[in-house]
């Protein structure tokens, strides 16, 4: 009740201080307020925190004074002592790196105790803060490693899908950073599958903060396929990026859209298309002062224009980008941005501007070269006084321990020699037993095509039949039927020959249906993408819903791999319709380079998963007899009253 109390007040100052006078701060004045009035300990230290972290980035004093405030305060609580460092970690995270790494530590060593997803949480948020900081120190493979084994981990343990979709984000782009465009993709699909899940709502209908992480996924997927000089499955993320972003025009991720959509257009040769969505970008990104994306947006038109050889405008552009770059001092840039200048003085026909901007950037080139050469120097130096060091009491004691050496030199060789023998033996066994299991798998794959393969025949010949012959037979019994209502209706209407006939038609539809399941002519004629879709279609019935999503399904997936495909999902389909009672499902079917997707996703009752390992006759047998022969892996989470997920991979090369 106490908490409540206190959002809402929150709330009721933050609509309240916008129409305050300049220098009063009425969100701090009013949690200062709450803490005067407030009893209770621990919702005296969540003020406490609240008001470092909101002066953390604005007057570091007043944030360490906060904390300095709760811990005076003498509550004497691991948990809210871990949440004090957190914070207190936030406070020196722009200007002292270890010590908010220090920071960070202790309070994932007192939060550790906790169990709680709060507590979890924020032990996650804590190794994510820390591996940034690593990433600001340029250890970018540190921080994947801490994305990947902590942070992420810990906020799945929690529940929390949006930020482990927000850090696999971050993993996509730090691989986009190293040129490892695949990897990059597979990390911001992953973002987009966990984003897609919750409740199976429309994306379009969720909050604007949600939307806005959606878009800026397949904003990352756009840039990255373009990167690659991947251009044309550029278009779908960046379109739907634009649609998520439509109702929204002063997000702030509307100016990466923009760079991104000129890149594209930039790629395809439409430079004016180009100039025009970076125009867009610009002006937004000054309007929101978002310096990062003005200097990117800058330097990709700089980028058109040099490339439609109007070197005039790209160098004014360049100035620009430049002074820029005077705002945020990083030598790397400056030395690019003098030999982007050299060359379009050069281009120009300004030799001596050429000349002068060539020599500052060798100057510049030089003095990183020299910083470095410096500091291998230095290294080098200390690696030579150290080896001398040692040379010198190797040199002193090397007489003394030249008998013990030799003998114990005979007895390491003895112990070689005898471990090479068992090593022998062991690598023996194993290639042996490898073999064998070989042999089995080989034997169980040709087991498992032979009974596929008769399946698959059976089907068509039942199909066959059915629709051949027993069709035939029944059309040729309407048409006679046919026939003699015509000539009742000219004397006197049969009504039981009219029902006999509407039975009739009953029956043959039931029949055709019966033989497309059997073998779907639409596969066959326009391949899996149309043949899920009329599966899905008509499945569907009264009470259940069926929602089919597909993305970037190639046309040159083998068609025995392809009518693989489509039985998996025809009998995920059945066995949702008979056993799980859902009002909707969601069927999602995806390909990222040889990686078929299939996320087949109820809200029905679930099940016990014990009963997947300890019982039959579930209808899973069948999936993963064709899941184990195309070499895949299915994931399935279920608990009763909570729906279905079930996860299959799966390579189609």
């Amino acid at each position: 009740m106490k908490r409540s109390l206190i959002i809402a007040i929150l709330l009721l100052y933050v609509s309240w201080m916008k129409g305050q006078p300049p220098g009063v701060d009425p969100y701090s004045d009013s949690l200062q307020k709450l803490i005067r009035t407030t009893a209770a300990d621990t919702a005296r230290a969540r003020l406490y925190f609240l008001l470092s972290d909101y002066w953390s980035d604005r007057d570091s004093a007043k944030a360490l004074q906060f904390i300095a405030d709760y811990f005076r305060e003498g509550i004497h609580d691991d948990y809210y002592d871990g949440l004090a460092h957190f914070y207190l970690g936030g406070v020196y995270f722009e200007y002292n790196y270890l010590r908010a790494q220090q920071e960070y530590m202790t309070a994932d060593r007192l939060l550790s105790a906790y169990s709680t997803p709060a507590a979890i949480l924020y032990r996650s948020r804590t190794w994510h803060n820390y591996g940034v900081l690593e990433q600001k120190k340029d250890d970018e493979r540190s921080f994947i490693d801490i994305q990947l084994n902590k942070a992420i981990p810990m906020a799945l343990q929690a529940g929390d899908t949006n930020r482990v979709a927000g850090n696999y984000k971050e993993v996509g782009q730090v691989f986009m950073n190293f040129e490892e465009y695949d990897k990059a993709r597979e990390y911001f699909r992953r973002a987009l599958i966990l984003l897609y899940r919750p409740a199976l709502h429309p994306v379009l209908s969720r909050p604007d903060a949600d939307r806005e992480l959606v878009a800026d996924c397949y904003i990352d997927m756009a840039k990255a396929y373009l990167l690659n000089d991947d251009t044309l499955p550029a278009r779908l993320p960046l379109d739907s990026a634009a649609l998520l972003l439509g109702s929204l025009p002063n997000s702030s991720y509307q100016p990466s859209r923009y760079l991104v959509e000129g890149m594209y257009h930039a790629q395809t040769g439409r430079w004016q298309n180009a100039l025009d969505s970076l125009d867009i970008g610009e002006a937004l990104a000054r309007g929101q002062n978002r310096t990062y994306d003005m200097f990117s947006i800058l330097f990709e038109k700089f980028d058109v224009y040099r490339r439609e050889k109007k070197f005039v405008e790209a160098r004014k552009i360049l100035q620009r980008v430049y002074e820029f770059n005077q705002i945020m001092p990083l030598t790397n840039n400056r030395r690019l941005m003098f030999h982007e200048l050299a060359e379009t003085e050069a281009a120009l026909g300004h030799d001596r501007l050429a000349y002068q901007w060539l020599q500052d950037y060798t100057r510049l080139s030089d003095s990183l070269a020299k910083a470095g050469t410096t500091v291998q120097i230095a290294a080098l130096e200390a690696r030579y006084r150290s080896s001398e060091k040692e040379k010198e009491a190797l040199e002193l004691n090397n007489r003394s321990k030249i008998q013990k050496l030799l003998l114990l030199g005979g007895i390491i060789l003895l112990f070689i020699i005898l471990l090479f023998l068992v090593y022998r033996f062991r690598q023996k066994k194993l290639q042996a037993e490898q073999q064998l299991r070989s042999l089995q798998q080989q034997q169980r794959i040709a087991v498992a095509s032979a009974l596929l393969n008769g399946e698959e025949r059976e089907r068509q010949r039942l199909a066959r039949d059915l629709h051949d012959g027993l069709g035939g037979m029944l059309a040729g019994v309407k048409i006679h039927l046919s026939e003699m209502a015509f000539s009742n209706q000219q004397e006197q209407e049969d009504p039981t020959l009219q029902k006999v006939i509407r039975q009739l038609d009953n029956s043959v539809r039931e029949l055709r249906h019966i033989a497309h399941n059997l073998m779907p002519e639409s596969l066959v004629r326009s391949g899996l993408e149309v043949a899920l879709n009329d599966l899905c279609e008509s499945s569907g019935n009264g009470s259940t819903k069926v929602v089919l999503q597909m993305m970037n399904i190639s046309m040159d997936i083998p068609k025995p791999t392809q009518l693989l495909l489509y039985r998996i999902v025809q009998e995920l389909l059945s066995n949702v319709l008979k056993h799980a009672r859902a009002s909707e499902v969601l069927v999602q079917c995806s390909q990222s380079e040889d990686i078929f997707y299939i996320t087949v996703e109820d809200d029905g009752a679930g099940f016990d998963q014990e009963m997947i390992t300890h019982r039959k006759g579930i209808g899973l047998d069948n999936i993963r007899h064709r899941v184990d022969f195309l070499k895949g892996r299915l994931e399935i989470e279920s608990n009763p009253g909570k729906g279905t997920i079930i996860n299959i991979e799966i390579n189609v090369a």
